[in-house]
């Protein structure tokens, strides 16, 4: 019953105010150099907390490949509080994040020649800073990312850039 209470939770907190998003990341650190270059899409949600600052909930999907067959796969689930430099919730901002990798795999060839799937989760600490602009009175965000994942004793760092769009789920301002 908890699960699906977090569930419609998390699709009402999405549905009030969403961005998508897509980025590109570039696995850093000890053992990554076999790594391609990775790619995610998230989606993106915040409440106004103060006049141009908003607290965050974001959840994605992360994809590293190594080959056509081998690579790592990482869902972040994360809270953040977004500032605005300025205060007036455009222009550049930071914003700090905390979360949990509610799945993560990374799929390797063994000893053998058989396939090995290491699965694990892990606390997510993330420091990021971008550009939120409009167009047209549609918002964007140009951001910059580091994010690591901490899980049995190791981690997973990398650098993303991103850019996102706000969609709404709202009524049209038309009536038939």
């Amino acid at each position: 019953m908890n699960k699906k209470l977090f569930a419609t939770f998390l699709l009402f907190f999405f549905i009030i105010q969403a961005n998508a998003q897509l980025g590109v990341m570039k696995l850093v650190g000890n053992g990554t150099k076999d790594y391609k270059m990775g790619f995610g899409a998230f989606i993106k949600t915040g409440f106004p907390v103060t006049e141009g600052n908003d607290a965050t909930l974001e959840i994605g999907a992360n994809i590293f490949p190594i080959d056509d067959r081998y690579g790592t796969v990482m869902c972040p689930l994360k809270v953040g509080y977004r500032y605005t430099l300025d205060g007036s919730g455009k222009g550049f901002y930071v914003e700090p994040q905390v979360g949990y990798d509610i799945y993560g795999v990374t799929s390797l060839e063994g000893k053998d020649g058989q396939d090995v799937n290491l699965k694990y989760h892990g606390v997510i600490f993330a420091a990021g800073t971008g550009y939120l602009f409009y167009i047209s009175d549609v918002s964007f965000d140009v951001n910059l990312r580091y994010e690591t994942v901490i899980a049995h004793g190791g981690s997973n760092n990398m650098v993303s850039l991103g850019i996102s769009k706000s969609f709404g789920f709202g009524r049209r301002d038309t009536e038939y």
